[in-house]
């Protein structure tokens, strides 16, 4: 891969890999910190002759690695909500909706920090990121049927926690 691929690369996935970074530890600023990390190590590896076939799950294993280190280091899960994010300059991915729909969606995201992993992690790669099962099976080295039952019983919680009881 020479260095304009890998430049295109950033260009084509550095917002994604940021969100996502962003989402799942909760914090705009680590998530900007671990995106960064996530290219570096990258080209690192790829400097280092390494052939890369995918590089949008490469990046995805490479983030999804970090955050997992992350996750590690801090010892428990971390406590800022959407709210927070969202104060200290996050904004979640909008599609010109409505007023109503863009609160909708944020009621969701915050909903979503409630599904426990790995339920969590496989219905934010899905939905949030996009990615299809067979490229979030790759990098989190699962078979795709397991993801989606990941995905099936992430859905299944999330609906649970946003349908009122009563």
């Amino acid at each position: 891969m020479t260095q304009q691929e890998f430049l295109e690369a950033y260009d084509l996935y550095a917002d994604a890999i940021f969100r996502h970074c962003a989402l799942r530890l909760g914090d705009r600023e680590d998530g900007k910190d671990l995106m960064q990390d996530t290219f570096i190590r990258a080209w690192e590896a790829i400097v280092g002759g390494m052939t890369v076939r995918n590089m949008r799950a490469y990046l995805y294993r490479i983030a999804n690695n970090l955050i997992i280190d992350t996750a590690r280091r801090r010892k428990r899960r971390p406590t800022s909500s959407l709210e927070d994010m969202m104060d200290a300059g996050f904004n979640p991915p909008s599609h010109e909706k409505g007023p109503a729909a863009a609160l909708e969606e944020s009621f969701v995201l915050e909903t979503l920090q409630n599904i426990d992993e790995p339920y969590r992690t496989a219905v934010i790669l899905r939905f949030i990121d996009g990615l299809p099962p067979r490229e979030i099976a790759q990098l989190l080295d699962v078979s795709p049927n397991v993801i989606s039952v990941r995905v099936n019983r992430g859905i299944e919680k999330l609906q649970s926690l946003l349908v009122p009881h009563g």
